[in-house]
């Protein structure tokens, strides 16, 4: 038979305050993974936003001597040109196209993941994107 010490208990439930310790601190590190990985995420789509308007502008720069007669005219090549320059500068990938009087730029950007890469989502992607259109004068725009 064998011997217990006096004031000491064997309880079934012996162990569990380790395993709701355990649970617990699983579901923290998860909150705060979601927490900084979706910062991480927003930082991603706001940059690629900002530079697919940056990369549009700078070919909304590339007019040419057309515009002053009254007609559009974008000089296409200097045009991408000068967007797929700036996207090379901010070292995010993306496609330029001219179409008529618009632009249109598409980027993509990556922010890799800090908590989450624990449970294997290594990176955290976004795409942006921006129209510039070249107008003459005070036009209304749509027509």
């Amino acid at each position: 038979m064998p011997l217990r010490r006096a004031g000491h208990r064997h309880h079934a439930e012996a162990g569990s305050i380790t395993l709701m310790v355990v649970v617990v601190a699983l579901a923290l590190v998860a909150m705060v993974g979601l927490v900084v990985d979706g910062r991480a995420q927003m930082t991603a789509q706001q940059r690629a936003d900002n530079v697919a308007a940056e990369a549009a502008r700078a070919a909304g720069q590339e007019i040419n001597g057309a515009v002053v007669s009254g007609s559009r005219g974008i000089d296409r090549a200097r045009a991408l040109a000068a967007a797929r320059s700036h996207l090379a500068a901010a070292g995010v990938r993306g496609s330029v196209a001219v179409r008529g009087d618009t632009i249109v730029v598409r980027t993509g950007a990556t922010e890799p993941a800090r908590i989450l890469s624990l449970v294997g989502v290594t990176a955290l992607e976004a795409t942006g994107h921006a129209t510039v259109r070249i107008m003459t004068g005070l036009e209304r725009p749509g027509r």
